[in-house]
């Protein structure tokens, strides 16, 4: 996790500027699993992911074998792979857990051979794109967790069934789809957990897959690393009921790695169902009080016991008219209503404050007894302490009994408990964000929000996360809407509604939803999603440019940070540079002369992202990765030859230049190989005209702004390449 990037130049600050003026905004970005559990990238099991955080693009043979390491075929493979081979497609349905991700791999490595390179497309594509799509023959595809504009209206709590509509037009579209992978000899696998209502398109089947038998998985990973038969036969006999093929497989692999059979199932099959379940079925009836801890946790663990108090007050206040009417408050009703809170104190009224006995007043009965948090939260069976060091100093903080409770705790909740309570938990949340928590709390109530989205994805959308990236809780709200959807990320299972939701808001007339877009798909989302952010952001940035000056900035700082991040994370963060040289290659193909105004808006993207810094090094990204990235330099060049050919930000690019170059010695070993590679690269990008200028304005501009390093002098050898590249040219 990240929190110190700088995303690019201050608003309203000439992009070659100082980036240590002026104000930033700082998020977290996620980097890797967070607390709430189960947080993996790819399309492996946690266990079995070698690392890439991408979800889309080309799979590497390192993540082909660890995904179909000793795969196991259902019973319903054949019949897809013979589809896939007629046909070149086929969509595989049924709900997660049931092993579709690694049974579309193992369909196309079956189809086109195991040499064939595979590519993951878009979850969020949609069959004219993929009827519109130029793919290579030969090459396998594949679309994990399809949503489709069908699915992703579901999702947003619009119109729709969450599910590709059948009939002519349907079955026309997947004709299409059909038609193009024949022509160009290729093969695609598609899974979603959509099926489809009514008739089944004619065109592509829909099969529906089902798991593997669980003890086969089992018995093969297994045995394939020699372990004991006695040992195999303990853990095949100690799978839990109903267990989902992906823990199935991650335990094998556990066992197959030493661990105890009966230990590794108890990890993942645990008892905290079981636990939440006889706490909340009790046969005396959870109080108020005790409802808000188990709620205030859910949504706040990891924090003090003063500051958790004071949410757990807050909260009680206003599920106070949920639980007791005033008939119960004077004694009129029975029941749960009637009793005393767990700890022996009144019941609240309406207002959510404690009943005074007849002839009290109520302040002379808070006084004479104050509420006992702690001692009632000292018997809740769910909860308890734990102290954490930070430096020399411990912390106690609250904590579940078991980590794995706190989901099921928020399953039970939504199971058990009415429109009015779950009002009340909005109008808290509302009121937490309102009163600006620090990072930790916005960090706790956004994976909280992520696990309540599994069993109610509605709820936390229409409820949280479209008022709040509206602005309606102000930018904190906003914030908080797009760390939901960076956890959505680290789940597998949710990543595609990440990006349908964020899509939503990037196509919206709203400004400060397409402004959450920009933050999203800047950050984790554009890490799991590359290819769709860059699409998104130049979207979002073409219909800002003729708005505001400050939405204009927006974009481009987004740019700037989607570059920065990915740079950071060590992704292929020459997806953004490729579509700016794209963009620019267009545009000189068809413009003899001055720029378009879409042209002089991909020049003014491109030097954002050229000076975009990390915050607290001020080191540039675009150093970093023309040192980790050699073979980039001259792309990178490419673009920097048209923003310094381009009169009007010839000064900033020239700066730029001048900050990059003196950054190489901080972020590699051999800075001047480096610099002589960029200045190769730039002399061949450049027109022959232009070396001289830049070699004199340059030279210039790096004796006017002296540096202190000791180093090696970078911008010297850069301007030496230059030089020798002009005295080999023919005269």
């Amino acid at each position: 996790m990240n929190s110190g990037a700088n995303s690019g130049p201050s608003s309203g600050a000439d992009p070659g500027a100082d980036p240590s003026d002026g104000d930033y905004r700082v998020y977290n970005n996620f980097y890797g699993p967070q607390y709430h559990g189960r947080a993996h990238f790819g399309i492996a099991t946690a266990a079995e992911r070698p690392g890439r955080a991408r979800a889309t693009g080309l799979l590497d043979g390192d993540e082909i074998d660890a995904l179909l390491r000793s795969y196991i075929r259902p019973d319903c493979f054949d019949e897809a792979a013979r589809e896939l081979s007629r046909t070149g497609i086929v969509v595989l349905t049924g709900p997660q857990g049931t092993g579709k991700r690694s049974g579309a791999v193992a369909l196309l490595r079956e189809t086109v051979g195991p040499s064939a390179d595979y590519v993951v497309l878009s979850p969020d594509i949609g069959l004219d794109q993929l009827a519109e799509r130029t793919f290579d023959a030969g090459v396998g595809y594949v679309v994990l967790d399809r949503t489709g504009a069908a699915a992703a209206a579901g999702a947003t709590g619009s119109a729709g069934t969450g599910a590709d509509t059948a009939g002519p037009s349907s079955d026309f579209d997947w004709r299409r789809v059909r038609d193009q992978l024949r022509r160009h000899r290729a093969h695609l696998v598609i899974t979603t957990v959509h099926g489809v209502a009514g008739r089944s398109p004619k065109a592509v089947r829909h099969l529906p897959w089902r798991p593997p038998v669980l003890d086969k998985v089992v018995r093969a990973r297994l045995v394939q690393a020699r372990i004991p038969q006695e040992t195999v036969d303990r853990a095949v006999a100690g799978i839990p009921p109903r267990c989902p093929i992906a823990v199935v497989a991650d335990a094998a692999q556990r066992i197959a790695a030493g661990a105890d059979p009966d230990q590794a199932w108890k990890e993942h099959s645990g008892s905290a169902p079981q636990a939440v379940q006889e706490w909340f079925d009790a046969e005396e009836e959870r109080s108020l009080r005790e409802i808000a801890e188990v709620t205030t946790l859910a949504f706040a663990p990891g924090i003090g016991r003063r500051a958790f108090e004071s949410l757990q007050d807050l909260l009680e206040r206003l599920l106070g008219p949920v639980y007791f009417t005033p008939q119960d408050a004077s004694g009129a009703g029975a029941g749960a209503g009637a009793r005393t809170a767990a700890d022996g104190a009144a019941a609240p009224d309406a207002t959510g404050q404690a009943a005074a006995p007849d002839g009290q007043d109520p302040q002379q009965r808070r006084r004479a007894r104050p509420v006992d948090r702690r001692r009632s939260l000292s018997r809740n069976a769910l909860i308890t302490t734990e102290m954490q060091i930070y430096g020399a100093t411990t912390r106690e903080v609250m904590v579940f009994a078991d980590s794995e409770l706190r989901r099921w705790v928020l399953q039970a909740l939504w199971r058990d408990h009415p429109t009015e309570y779950w009002d009340a938990v909005r109008h808290w949340l509302d009121a937490l964000v309102d009163a600006d928590p620090d990072p930790a709390l916005q960090l706790s109530i956004a994976s909280g929000l992520t696990l309540l989205g599994h069993i109610a994805f509605d709820e936390v959308v229409q409820s949280y996360l479209d008022p709040w990236a509206r602005g309606e809780s102000g930018e904190i709200g906003q914030t908080l809407a797009v760390y939901v959807l960076w956890y959505m990320c680290l789940e597998e299972t949710q990543a595609a509604a990440a990006l349908t939701l964020a899509r939503t808001w990037a196509q919206s007339l709203h400004p400060a939803l397409r402004g959450a877009a920009l933050i999203a798909f800047s950050g984790q989302l554009g890490v799991t999603f590359p290819t769709d952010a860059v699409k998104w952001l130049w979207a979002v940035l073409r219909t800002s440019a003729l708005e505001k000056r400050e939405e204009r900035e927006h974009g481009l700082r987004a740019w700037a940070q989607l570059f920065l991040t990915l740079v950071d994370c060590q992704e292929d963060a020459g997806i953004v540079l490729d579509a700016l040289a794209h963009r620019i290659r267009k545009e000189q193909r068809t413009r003899s002369a001055a720029y378009s105004a879409t042209g002089l808006l991909v020049l003014e993207t491109t030097l954002w992202v050229f000076t975009t810094t990390e915050r607290l090094s001020g080191r540039p990204a675009v150093a970093r990765y023309v040192a980790d990235r050699p073979e980039e330099a001259d792309l990178v060049a490419e673009l920097w030859a048209a923003v310094l050919c381009y009169r009007p930000l010839r000064r900033s690019a020239l700066s730029a230049l001048l900050v990059a170059v003196r950054g190489l010695p901080a972020v590699t070993s051999d800075p001047t190989a480096a610099a002589a590679r960029l200045g190769h690269a730039l002399a061949a990008a450049l027109p022959q005209v232009e070396h001289p200028l830049l070699t004199s304005e340059l030279g210039r501009l790096a004796v006017s702004r002296p540096t202190r390093a000791t180093g090696p002098d970078c911008v010297e050898t850069l301007l030496g390449a230059l030089n020798r590249v002009k005295d080999t040219e023919p005269r």
